[in-house]
């Protein structure tokens, strides 16, 4: 199989590539991230823009790109701006039902593939406290919606309704499906 290009600093997708048994290089696109449209055009147009950006320069590879959108009561929660962001975010989040919309794009010399997957994801009540102590540990600063399923994040779970690897930035299954087609 050949190596393709992560279009992402993601440690998230980098571990989930590597645990598929991917071989790739990173470099990052740094798109600025602007959410105007519903949150399923959002994410996909995110994915596929950072994937060009990085494939204009790399045209005879295979690039990768992703982005990950929490969603809730029709608001977009991007990554947060700063501490107060993330703290309103998780303060929103506590107690609710809310989505995660994760949306790759992979061009290559063998074509293009675009798509996404959704899980729902429910948080216990979190307060105060909790949530103070959970930003001074940096981790909820570079996640959409304030938080890491797979990190200190995970104790605000109480159930996922949908593939946990989308919600952690890829969906590892769909993923891995056209990879194969794309690097075959």
């Amino acid at each position: 199989m050949r190596l393709f290009i992560l279009a992402s600093e993601s440690k998230r997708r980098v571990e989930i590539l590597k645990m598929l048994g991917y071989r790739f290089f990173v470099v990052p696109s740094r798109i600025e991230e602007e959410y105007r449209e519903n949150s399923l055009i959002t994410a996909r147009r995110l994915a596929y823009q950072k994937a060009l950006k990085v494939w204009k320069e790399y045209k005879f590879s295979t690039v990768l790109g992703a982005d990950t959108i929490v969603m809730l009561d029709d608001k977009i929660f991007g990554k947060p701006k700063n501490k107060i962001e993330a703290k309103n975010m998780l303060k929103s989040l506590s107690g609710r039902w809310h989505k995660v919309i994760t949306a790759v794009a992979i061009l290559s010399p063998k074509g293009k593939v675009l798509f996404h997957d959704t899980a729902w994801v429910k948080f216990r009540n979190i307060d105060e406290e909790e949530i103070d102590e959970y930003i001074k540990t940096g981790e909820p600063l570079d996640k959409a919606g304030a938080y890491g399923v797979q990190g200190l994040g995970a104790k605000f779970l109480e159930k996922i309704r949908g593939d946990f690897y989308t919600v952690m930035g890829l969906p590892a299954s769909k993923t891995d499906r056209a990879l194969r087609s794309l690097l075959d």
